[in-house]
């Protein structure tokens, strides 16, 4: 029977051609992201290794709480007299403080580099007198040695077209100034640390621009000969001050190498579920040609039978047939993931994070993960077609067989699909209105069970829907359109499954666009409802820096603006929750924001005073007077008397500081926006200049007016939307190639059938007009099942997140229209290869075929 099953692979190799290919392309996908991760992780395991080692100790602050998304803990900077302390400790060499922070540099085109909204961050640190502490590597100039000079790292020369000697603008908490770069170096053996901007700077001008006089973020220290980093670390935890700890480099290199991790895991995940999304519409694909050669082989089958085969021999050699093509498409697919790992670093280079050149990583256990991803998914979905070729009695040998089924299916599978569905949508409620530990998993399985339950309930619906769909069809092309009508009505568990290949990458294109388009009309709306101001100037920096504050304050000064008031992002943990807070000027904000105050007044913001959201107010019974606990990073543990409750939290969120609170508890002063409102009788183009002329000194600044502000707004969703469409479409395709492969297998099936009709009188042409329009029937279909199950979700994720600011559920009709119709053009597209060969059947062999 194992000879039997390779004869019978290799005789129809070509036919297997496109359910193979399904797997490579998703196991090309998976091989591609865990090859990049690895080969990432590795290369900067390494370079922090070399960076890092010849630190044996290091002095911080200890942890207040960890920021939310992965930004780590939250650190107070340590006092500068620190450092004569751990000099003095006995096996100390040598020892350092450093501070590090956001910066911005100019090139000399006059644009701020970078883009640390979206991409890599862009800092500025001081710069380390000891060399063993040193992490940057001079290769041109000299290290920065006066209040005036700056070093900055190779990258950054490079996109800024800078060289040592020029001039550079800087922008830091203080206002804008021109440097001279007097040195440009690398980090390690990379240009840039992960395509970070680095501008660096004497230790007490870093001290004043990017951090504050008197403090450092950390003391690193070199230990003595003969004294262990673990005996140099505990030697000087016992002279440290509460609030501080000693920890050895060791542990530095190992916890900056897991934040390295950390900010990978998002992008492998997103990666992976876009794999696996590929491998499970191939899943559908692979069944659905097990199913057909199985239903032609049914006669084949029977004769071993009758030859004396088992079901388990036929059953066995049908699996071995999967096993063979999932084998070989997944070693293909490895091989391919190579190739997709070089695309995806293009991809990330692009995006601003540029990977240091060093050798592919291609561990063990990639080639088991993914072996086993694409072997099991095409011999579990090649197990119920084997099963049923196991079960072909001996008799069935000598009587004419019809490779089909008709009906609604039993009522087993009505029950067990709805079943399955309910299961799934319960799973999906569960995820995001319970809010549970696991909510991730919990959603994708929910969405994963209804995707599943659809499916099988999709040959009891797919009778009606194909009469449906086809229904204009006899009227409009006579009988190709009737024939195609019926060919599609004829078999509903084989378009079915057909379309419910599609109807996975359109349910998700489709739930995707409703859900972007939902949270850009939840943006517009929040906008129109809460800001009353004309311009907002966005510093470009997202929310580790900013600008000056001084600028709000200057264009307060000018005639044309009647109010100006900037908007300061922190983190805090707010009643045992960590938060991300604004602070704002309760002398100008309220002139440009309605928060809808309940209680309390706006002027009462004071030092020691903050303003809830009034739905938190009353799920915590706090009132005006009220204490609230409240961790900072830099201040340390505090309390807060409520003094404002309001009635609009987007986007003050559901906290808020006043500037004089906010300046006590942050060490950092920076305004990520300022919102400015023109004076009265002003013109809006008068106002724009005169805004515009003051924002310039500021690079990398833009001054929007509201519809911009939207558009800004906006754009990182549009990004993500354009990046979720390119890696949809590789499930789009794999349907595609599905129904095509289902058409051509259903040719070969119906040869004497084709034969017989080009023999009384249908042409090429009406033949091949016939399978298209079959096939536009079955794509259709995916796509409307789509639709709803896309609808579905669009709904509920975003009722699941109205209290998050994304309230306003949105049908982008015209995108939603457009999928449609490049659904039927897919399917004719589909159809081109198939139709074709129909069209060219000798009909005197076609008619007399068995």
């Amino acid at each position: 029977m194992l000879r039997i099953a390779l004869k019978s692979l290799w005789a129809r190799k070509i036919r297997l051609f496109t359910t193979a290919l399904a797997v490579v392309l998703g196991v090309a996908f998976m091989a591609g992201t865990l090859v990049l991760t690895d080969t990432v992780t590795r290369t900067f395991d390494s370079l922090f290794a070399t960076v890092y080692k010849g630190t044996d100790a290091v002095v911080r602050g200890q942890s207040e709480f960890n920021g939310p998304q992965n930004t780590g803990a939250q650190r107070p900077r340590i006092d500068a007299s620190l450092l004569s302390v751990v000099e003095r400790v006995p096996g100390v060499a040598a020892a350092e403080g450093g501070v590090l922070g956001y910066t911005r540099l100019v090139g000399k085109d006059g644009r701020a580099l970078g883009n640390p909204t979206t991409g890599a961050p862009t800092l500025g640190g001081s710069w380390s007198t000891v060399p063993r502490l040193n992490a940057f590597t001079l290769v041109a100039g000299q290290a920065p040695s006066s209040a005036d000079q700056i070093a900055i790292d190779r990258k950054s020369a490079r996109d800024g077209r800078l060289a040592v000697g020029d001039y550079a603008t800087v922008l830091t908490q203080a206002p804008p100034r021109r440097m001279r770069i007097s040195g440009i170096v690398r980090f390690g053996s990379a240009d840039s640390p992960g395509g970070a901007s680095v501008v660096l700077f004497p230790l007490p001008v870093a001290q004043q621009l990017v951090a504050e006089p008197g403090k450092y973020d950390s003391i690193s220290v070199v230990a003595a000969g003969g004294v262990s980093q673990a005996e140099l670390a505990s030697r000087i935890s016992r002279v440290l001050p509460p609030g501080t700890e000693a920890v050895t480099g060791a542990q530095v290199i190992r916890e900056t190498q897991n934040d390295t991790r950390k900010a990978l895991s998002f992008f492998t995940t997103f990666m992976l579920v876009f794999a696996i999304v590929a491998l499970v519409v191939g899943a559908f694909i692979i069944f659905n040609t097990f199913s057909i050669t199985v239903a032609q082989r049914t006669r084949e089958n029977a004769l071993f039978r009758a030859l004396g085969a088992s079901r388990r021999q036929v059953l066995g050699a049908v699996l071995f047939e999967a096993l063979a093509v999932g084998a070989v498409a997944s070693v293909i697919g490895l091989a391919a993931g190579v190739a997709v790992a070089a695309g995806l670093k293009g991809l990330l280079a692009a995006a601003g994070y540029p990977i240091p050149a060093g050798g592919v990583t291609f561990l063990a256990r990639t080639v088991i993960v993914c072996l086993l991803a694409g072997i099991g998914v095409t011999v579990l979905a090649a197990y119920s077609p084997a099963r049923k070729a196991g079960k072909v009695p001996p008799v069935a040998a000598m009587r004419d067989t019809f490779a089909g089924s008709t009906g609604y299916g039993s009522k087993e599978r009505v029950v067990v699909g709805s079943l399955v569905t309910a299961g799934g949508v319960a799973s999906l409620f569960v995820g995001l209105f319970a809010h549970p530990a696991n909510a991730l998993q919990i959603v994708g399985l929910g969405a994963l069970l209804v995707f599943f339950g659809v499916s099988v309930l999709g040959r009891t619906v797919s009778l009606p829907l194909s009469r449906a769909i086809g229904y204009p069809l006899p009227r409009l092309r006579g009988v190709t359109g009737t024939i195609a009508r019926r060919n599609a009505m004829r078999n509903p568990k084989r378009t079915a499954a057909s379309a419910s290949a599609l109807m996975i990458g359109v349910g998700l294109v489709s739930f995707i666009t409703i859900f972007a388009s939902s949270t850009k009309a939840s943006i517009n709306a929040t906008i129109d409802r809460a800001f009353t101001g004309d311009f907002v100037v966005d510093s470009g920096s997202g929310q580790m820096g900013g600008l000056d504050p001084s600028l709000a304050a200057q264009l307060n000064r000018l005639p044309q603006v009647e109010a100006a008031t900037g908007i300061r992002l922190g983190v805090a943990k707010i009643d045992g929750s960590v938060q991300s807070i604004v602070g704002v000027d309760p002398t100008t904000a309220f002139q440009l924001f309605d928060v809808k105050p309940v209680q309390g007044r706006t002027s009462d913001l004071g030092v020691a005073s903050i303003a809830v959201y009034e739905n938190v107010a009353r799920d915590k019974h706090l009132r005006i007077g009220s204490v609230v606990p409240a961790v900072f990073k830099d201040s340390g543990a505090t309390q807060l008397r409520v003094a404002l409750i309001y009635g609009e939290n987007r986007p003050a969120g559901n906290y808020f500081l006043g500037t004089a609170a906010y300046s006590a508890n942050f060490a950092n002063d920076y305004d990520t926006q300022v919102f400015v409102k023109k004076a009265p009788g002003t013109s809006s183009s008068a106002a724009l200049a005169a805004i515009s002329r003051v924002v310039d000194r500021y690079p990398g600044a833009k001054v929007l007016d509201q519809s911009g502000y939207k558009s800004q707004m906006a754009k990182p969703v549009d990004q993500l939307l354009s990046l979720v469409y390119v890696l949809l479409a590789l499930a789009v395709v794999i349907a595609l190639l599905g129904i095509a492969n289902t058409l051509a297998l259903s040719i070969f099936e119906r040869t004497r059938e084709l034969g017989l009709l080009r023999a009384v009188g249908m042409t090429r042409s009406q033949l091949r007009s016939t399978i298209r329009w079959e096939s536009v029937i079955v794509a259709l279909q995916g796509t409307a099942l789509g639709l709803v199950v896309g609808v579905f979700f669009g709904w509920a994720l975003v009722r699941a997140m109205s209290n998050q600011g994304i309230d306003q559920l949105s049908f982008p009709v015209a995108s939603l229209v457009a999928i449609v119709v490049l659904a039927g053009l897919a399917g004719v597209l589909a159809a081109a290869l198939p139709s074709r060969r129909a069209a060219r059947l000798d009909v005197l062999k076609a008619v007399v075929s068995d």
